[in-house]
């Protein structure tokens, strides 16, 4: 019987039917090694799933809704939500700082805006609720109505001392709302801007607005500084209906005056009746100091003072260097010495010492409307606003870099 051929008949015919049927196997063992492993993934899962840690969850959600502990200027500390949507203000300046920054998140001023500022001011927060100013000896600070508004936070601007600090204290106790002061210094405004931004949760708008501070802050410094002594104006500022009211050197209505080198004429001792930070004079004490130049409030005599004989004797009047400065939305120069100051500055640094601070105040004046208020300016409404009341052309209206 001849030997069959390895390469031939019946057995290659198997070898090949072996080969084909493993390969076939191992297709199959394949796919269902793949289905297995999928299967296996999948019971993985949700064995996973089942074995969640709840105490885990808890945690996370726990420091989500956990408070963040503040430090405030005067060094309180404070513990704040998380993410604050309710604020409520407590002061003028506050109600400034507090529009610029937060719009949304205000629930209420501490005094409304008057008729000449609600021009700035967007419809939708005109009629927020008021509670009067904490600061001060007015005490008609509404806590019944704060409550009413729900705050998560009651945010407070201006300067303090430790009697102060221990006001905050108690009207936090007392409302069970945790309350904070930030600094309202001119020279640190881009720190007040970063540290409301901190407590807000608005750190890269606090960062903007303080860098934009720091900015302009260190510019009125550095031309000031090349101010001589022997070049520094007297000034007089004159506010109210007879233009007899007054701040003194060295209060913080007066950091403006003191920023760009002017030499504010009257001091406490020339006070007959004290207010805070200021009060009445008499006009033979104005006449008698004969400043070099004078800075009218808003809505006080500069439009009318060069027809008042009374007046007519002081060399500013004489030399058409008394100017009435800008007041809405609020004051640029002091009460309240809030963030318009940032403007006033530049604004008074300009009228007093035109070559100095040769600024282009429409252009300023219209980028800060538009930074701080959301309001768009036009040539026109500047011009208006640095001019209110000036008897002779304004150097601040010229056109330099």
């Amino acid at each position: 019987m001849p030997l069959h051929s390895p390469h031939s008949g019946p057995y290659r015919s198997t070898t090949a039917l072996i080969a084909s049927t493993v390969t076939r196997l191992r297709k199959k063992l394949g796919k269902l090694l793949a289905l297995m492993a999928v299967a296996a993934m999948a019971l993985a899962g949700c064995a996973q799933s089942a074995n969640v840690d709840p105490e885990a969850t808890g945690t996370a959600t726990s420091i989500e809704s956990a408070p963040v502990s503040f430090t405030d200027s005067t060094g309180r500390q404070v513990e704040l939500p998380r993410k604050i949507t309710r604020v409520a203000s407590a002061g003028q300046l506050a109600n400034m700082m507090l529009y610029a920054m937060a719009p949304d998140e205000l629930v209420g001023w501490s005094s409304k805006p008057d008729n000449d500022t609600t021009k700035y001011i967007d419809p939708g927060y005109r009629d927020l609720p008021e509670y009067g100013n904490l600061y001060g000896d007015s005490g008609d600070f509404d806590k019944e109505a704060v409550l009413a508004s729900n705050p998560q936070v009651i945010v407070d601007i201006g300067p303090w001392d430790e009697e102060y600090k221990g006001k905050l204290d108690s009207l936090q106790e007392d409302l069970g709302i945790p309350v904070i002061l930030i600094d309202g210094a001119l020279s640190t405004s881009g720190d007040a801007f970063r540290l409301l931004g901190q407590a807000l949760g608005k750190t890269d708008l606090g960062e903007q607005l303080g860098a934009y501070a720091d900015g302009l802050i260190s510019d009125v410094q550095t031309k000031a500084a090349t101010i001589s002594e022997d070049q520094q104006l007297n000034v007089y500022y004159g506010e109210e209906k007879d233009g007899l009211s007054t701040i003194v050197a060295g209060s913080i209505h007066a950091e403006t005056f003191d920023m760009v080198g002017a030499r504010l004429v009257v001091g406490e001792d020339s006070i007959e009746r004290k207010q805070k930070d200021g009060g009445t004079v008499s006009l033979t004490t104005v006449l008698d100091k004969n400043p070099d130049a004078i800075i009218f409030g808003p809505d006080s005599i500069g439009s009318t003072v060069a027809e008042d004989s009374s007046w007519a004797s002081l060399d500013a009047v004489k030399n058409n260097r008394y100017y009435t400065v800008a007041g809405d939305p609020y004051n640029w120069i002091g009460r309240p010495p809030g963030l318009n100051r940032l403007l006033g500055v530049q604004w008074l640094g300009s009228v007093l010492y035109p070559e100095t601070f040769d600024y282009d105040m429409v252009a300023k004046t219209k980028d800060f409307y538009t930074l701080f208020y959301r309001y768009d300016l036009t040539d026109d409404e500047a011009e208006a606003l640095l001019n209110p009341a000036s008897p002779s052309p304004s150097p601040s209206a010229s056109s330099h870099g």
